[in-house]
């Protein structure tokens, strides 16, 4: 998997699943020397869809929670929801 991409992933499924309302939250690590995005239900569920594009394993008890730039979803996100949602 290409690196680079966590953010938008995340982004776009942040507001498909929606959002704070629902209990998501997005979280942020530093991993390999990259920073890492993914996603933290309030029930404890982690989702990360692009976990596989690292070598090792991810310690997401080293994870902060971080909001995006942007409150609605930006334009690369929703041309990701657009793809993710396409039946």
């Amino acid at each position: 998997m290409k690196r680079g991409n966590c953010y938008v992933t995340c982004e776009a499924l942040y507001h498909l699943l929606g959002g704070k309302d629902k209990g998501w939250k997005a979280m942020r690590m530093r991993h390999e020397n990259d920073t890492h995005w993914f996603l933290q239900h309030s029930s404890g569920l982690t989702v990360d869809p692009t976990a596989s594009q690292f070598r090792t394993k991810l310690d997401y008890s080293k994870a902060r929670g971080c909001g995006f730039l942007t409150k609605l979803p930006s334009k690369r996100a929703t041309q990701l929801m657009k793809i993710m949602i396409w039946q």
